[in-house]
């Protein structure tokens, strides 16, 4: 069986270098779950405020937080500077939580891009148990450099497979999955050795098997059933030894 040797990717499964602290999660029992995503290529290390209380130091670019709590409520500060340079104002905007629900706030774009193109995409997570012998996945495609044309969206199909299986003449699991774009979670069946592995590529294409397209390979991972999976595509700033890595973020078990 032909195996996939396209563009291995840097799989990082990181908590990240800062060190995380619990924000008062309010009266009453009420409080939102918050996890932080660095996906801006140009950023460097981030640190990240809510409500004036430091979440973050020294957050790497293409790690991703643990959940941490906030209290939900709407106009609620949030900043993000360069730790090199506390002055470097990256973003100040204000947000919005609903008590008792997951989000995952990303740190995108580029920032030293004239005009700036650095925001966040924050997304609604899903903590509920897939169904028995399943494992639930999303692909988010969050890097800003990524285009088979200039000018276009970056829109990429996923798939996910056993290892090593063909993809030509099959149907990806994500379609057309656009820059910062936010798809709905796939549910699948945990193979009996649990080995699975995540292919993104140019949306379209029609022979997705190909050993030179530009794209990301997660290599095999081991699912187990009843987990929550999200995984980031990234761009690589470095180049090296290629363009694109990613993250895999930890939802639920």
């Amino acid at each position: 069986m032909r195996c996939w040797r396209v563009r291995k990717v840097l799989t990082a499964l990181m908590v990240g270098s800062a060190f995380l602290l619990l924000a008062s999660c309010g009266g009453s029992g009420r409080r939102s779950f918050v996890r932080i995503v660095n996906a801006a290529p140009d950023a460097g290390t981030i640190d990240v405020t809510i409500n004036g209380n430091t979440i973050l130091t020294a957050m790497a670019y293409g790690t991703g937080s643990n959940y941490f709590t906030e209290g939900p409520g709407t106009n609620i500060s949030l900043k993000i500077t360069k730790s090199s340079d506390p002055t470097a104002i990256l973003l100040d905007t204000k947000i919005g939580f609903v008590d008792k629900v997951y989000y995952t706030i990303a740190a995108v774009g580029l920032s030293a891009a004239a005009p700036s193109t650095f925001t966040i995409l924050q997304t609604e997570d899903d903590h509920t148990s897939p169904a028995a012998n399943d494992v639930k996945i999303r692909v988010l495609q969050l890097d800003p450099l990524y285009h088979t044309n200039p000018g276009d969206s970056g829109a990429v199909d996923a798939y996910i497979r056993a290892p090593g299986a063909h993809l030509n003449l099959t149907s990806p699991d994500f379609s057309n999955v656009v820059f910062q774009s936010t798809p709905s979670w796939v549910s699948l069946a945990v193979p009996t050795d649990g080995n699975l592995q995540i292919r993104a590529v140019p949306a379209g294409n029609t022979d997705p098997d190909n050993t030179v397209i530009p794209g990301w390979d997660s290599q095999t991972v081991l699912f187990k059933a009843g987990q929550v999976r999200t995984f980031v595509l990234l761009s690589n700033p470095t180049g090296t030894p290629f363009p694109q890595q990613n993250v895999m973020l930890n939802d639920l078990n």
